[in-house]
């Protein structure tokens, strides 16, 4: 009889397409920005190549994605991670 082993799960290659990897590096690029926008958002996950960024204002929404291209040439410089685009989206907070 034969004995299988256990398959072991690559957190990496999920069914969702969420890279946990880039995620966190994304994070880290928010975290160390120094743009005064970058202090009033929240970095979301990256998944199929698209990074989420969560804010609470409609007008920091608009200004990031006017400033769209060149944020993500700034990422790809600073972390070589290249993204086919920034998802921008508003915070719910009233539950």
């Amino acid at each position: 009889m034969k004995k299988k082993e256990p398959e072991k799960i690559n957190i990496e290659k999920n069914t969702l397409g969420i890279n946990f990897s880039e995620s966190k590096k994304i994070k880290s690029y928010f975290d160390k920005n120094k743009d005064v926008w970058s202090k009033e958002i929240v970095s979301g996950p990256v998944v199929k190549k698209v990074a989420t960024i969560y804010t609470k204002s409609k007008r920091l929404k608009n200004i990031i994605e006017l400033e769209e291209q060149k944020i993500l040439i700034d990422i790809e410089k600073k972390t070589k991670i290249k993204l086919k685009s920034l998802r921008v989206e508003i915070e719910n907070n009233q539950q």
